[in-house]
């Protein structure tokens, strides 16, 4: 099974109708980040939202997510086994340890073969929670691919759930602004219109460096600029804070990644299964300016081939 490190940002859609940014304007004061927006929708309409984040709820919690590299994270796990292995006492058994790269080699020496089994057991078992601590503290998670290829990405799902109290305000900006008698089609749709406005940033960084460029819901906003799986994340979080109950999923294909939700298929509509129920797919990324259900004929041919692989947002 092949080790692999992040998602590669290749969300370039090629078509002919783009969402389009009229206006972007950015203010601040001691207290709040004010930004207003004005977009054209799927029928070409014009739009406009203006809303206000807490300044400090959004410094302090959120800032751009820091590049995965595979030594510095062994590092941690190799200090943490260092730790470990000075609190065992020498009559049971003595513990070595060399780092190389981004591996640890762990050798356990005693005259009694069932202390060094114990050894090998409890050293392994602090590795294994070493290196969970530290994708936690730094906001990454392990992550399989539908090849079954194992490795580590930003963690998008914590990042959805823990951005919706923040951005609160950018959702009920953009209900408010629905006209009476809307539904959450409708409001799912122009919050789709305008993530796919916001301009799209390549982030061709994260080739080389995983996680690196990935933009947390509140940078989007405040940067403007964004790629697939910071759009996807974004999006997601603004429809969880009204609609807690939606079940919904992000997505990740090949270099890609969009949303699956539950709001009813409709005819022409591209979906994939989950849960037992048909969850149609919404594009966040931009620049195509596309309505709920659809996608790009690469996107179709992924999920049509099942190169893919959809994890629940709760």
């Amino acid at each position: 099974m092949r080790i692999f490190y992040g998602l590669i940002g290749l969300c370039i859609w090629c078509n002919s109708i783009y969402a389009e940014q009229l206006k972007f304007e950015k203010k601040t004061n001691h207290s709040s980040i004010n930004l207003s927006y004005q977009w054209l929708d799927h029928q070409k309409q014009a739009r406009q939202i203006a809303f206000s984040l807490d300044k400090k709820a959004s410094q302090s919690h959120y800032r751009n997510q820091t590049d995965y590299k595979p030594q510095i994270a062994q590092r941690y796990v190799y200090v943490e086994l260092m730790k470990a292995a000075q609190q065992v006492n020498p009559k049971e058994a003595r513990i070595n340890m060399v780092q190389r790269g981004d591996r640890i080699e762990v050798s356990v020496k005693s005259r009694s073969a069932e202390m060094r089994e114990k050894w090998i057991a409890n050293m392994s078992e602090k590795r294994e929670s070493a290196f969970t601590q530290y994708l936690t503290d730094n906001h990454y998670t392990r992550f399989e691919n539908y090849m079954g290829q194992i490795g580590v990405i930003p963690d998008h799902v914590r990042y959805v759930q823990e951005s919706r109290p923040i951005i609160l305000p950018v959702a009920q900006a953009i209900y408010d602004q629905l006209e009476e008698g809307s539904d959450t089609r409708d409001y799912v749709n122009r919050l789709l219109s305008w993530v796919q406005s916001i301009p799209y940033d390549t982030l061709e960084s994260r080739i080389d460096s995983s996680g690196a460029g990935f933009y947390t819901p509140v940078e989007v906003l405040v940067n403007n600029k964004g790629d697939c799986d910071s759009k996807a994340a974004l999006t997601a979080s603004l429809m969880r804070s009204l609609l807690p109950d939606l079940s919904m999923s992000i997505v990740y294909l090949p270099g890609h990644a969009l949303l699956a939700v539950n709001l009813g298929q409709r005819a022409n509509e591209m979906s994939v299964e989950l849960r037992g129920t048909n969850h149609v797919l919404l594009e966040p990324t931009g620049p195509a300016k596309v309505a709920i259900g659809v996608v790009s004929d690469e996107t179709a041919r992924h999920i049509a081939n099942g190169s893919y692989r959809a994890v629940s947002i709760p």
